[in-house]
């Protein structure tokens, strides 16, 4: 008698991915049901991905079709998203997307903002996608896996190095991870995309770690405490970005109050714990009697511009993502470390084993900011 199969073997999650493609083909209807039956196969009950023209919405569809959970994960604005990667392949995808957009389990927004004609947007949002799905699968004891439908006739118009399909499955299989492809077969692929917006000359967006701290209790001290501050506290602050080196690409402060763009989510994890470790045991002076005192810390992962500061002639990253980033520890205890949903899914994609984190629920910004679910960060060494 055969043992049974565990059902972190028999059902994994899915995150999936593949080409866009028009409207109206003869050829949909055979590549859904290679589609459904490649689901079928696995067993699959949870899926994540988009939901732009062709594969993507064919997957969504065959796992609606089959009571099966989907997360829809978008990269910017649902109307930027809509006229860029749905109604490029034709009308008749639009009411397609509605259904299995309003029928979804949950939507993430890899960035609340509008498309910049970026594809660090697309490697972004499936960075997400994918950490998303190992999360799930690691919180249900599943395996993940990658769903792909793909043509060897698309190569060439796919692989941009950065976003697309081709560039999904490399990110997915360099971190050892089982990817079931599909033939997506000869459908028609005459696209029509509206004008993309252009970047100023000079200006790009890179995906970083963003990290944003301050001092609670510094408003408190009185000038005879602040040279001691400059010293204990942005001394110390200031060693452990050095001890870091290239990894921190841009550091400031002003005040109390530091900011970081650091290369790799792993490595601002460390960094960020590093931190609180280094200003533990500060001295008395800085500490007013009846209160707490100590440095808040809030690590994020995004699009980030990079250009030139018009006024000082130096680098400067800015943007949304770096906004969303200062308002989170702000709402951070003293002496912790909280990070959001991206910079924890990056960190299971970026294979962090010395860190750990806890999800703290929902919790609301200030400056009507809203709301974004948060993770406490915190090192496995302790």
């Amino acid at each position: 008698m055969s043992k049974p199969v565990p059902a972190s073997l028999e059902a994994p999650v899915i995150v999936y991915c593949g080409h866009m493609f028009n409207a109206g083909s003869s050829q949909e209807a055979p590549l859904a049901a290679r589609i459904g039956k490649a689901l079928d196969r696995l067993g699959t009950r949870v899926g994540y991905g988009p939901l732009a023209c062709g594969a993507d919405l064919l997957i969504a569809e065959a796992l609606l079709a089959r009571g099966a959970e989907l997360n829809v994960v978008l990269p910017f604005a649902e109307d930027d998203f809509i006229a860029e990667s749905v109604m490029c392949g034709g009308e008749a995808w639009l009411e397609r997307y509605h259904v299995c957009r309003d029928a979804a389990a949950s939507l993430h927004f890899a960035t609340p903002g509008a498309y910049v004609g970026d594809d660090n947007q697309f490697a972004y949002s499936t960075r997400l996608a994918m950490g998303l799905t190992a999360l799930h699968a690691r919180l249900t004891d599943r395996r993940a896996v990658q769903i792909a439908v793909i043509s060897d006739k698309f190569r060439s118009l796919s692989q941009t190095g950065l976003a697309g399909t081709l560039a999904d499955i490399g990110l997915w299989q360099a971190l050892g991870r089982e990817t079931v492809t599909i033939p997506a077969g000869p459908v028609p692929r005459n696209l029509v995309f509206p004008i993309r917006p252009q970047n100023p000359h000079g200006t790009r967006r890179e995906i970083r770690s963003i990290i944003f701290a301050d001092y609670k209790g510094f408003s408190r001290l009185g000038e005879r405490e602040l040279p001691l501050f400059m010293s204990e506290v942005m001394g110390r602050i200031g060693a452990v970005l050095t001890e870091f080196g290239d990894h921190v690409e841009f550091r400031n402060s002003w005040g109390d109050a530091i900011y970081a763009i650091v290369d790799e989510p792993r490595t601002a994890a460390r960094l960020a714990l590093a931190l609180q470790r280094r200003l533990e045991n500060l001295p008395p002076a800085l500490i007013q009697p009846g209160s707490v005192a100590g440095m808040r810390i809030g690590v994020h992962f995004g699009p980030v511009w990079v250009g030139t500061d018009r006024i000082t002639g130096n680098r400067i990253w800015y943007g949304g993502e770096v906004n969303r980033t200062a308002r989170i520890e702000p709402v951070t205890p003293v002496g912790g470390v909280y990070c959001t949903e991206s910079f924890a899914a990056a960190l299971l994609i970026d294979d962090c084993s010395d860190c750990r984190f806890t999800s703290v629920g929902r919790k609301i910004l200030p400056k009507n900011s809203g709301e974004l679910e948060l993770y406490l960060l915190e090192s496995t060494e302790i």
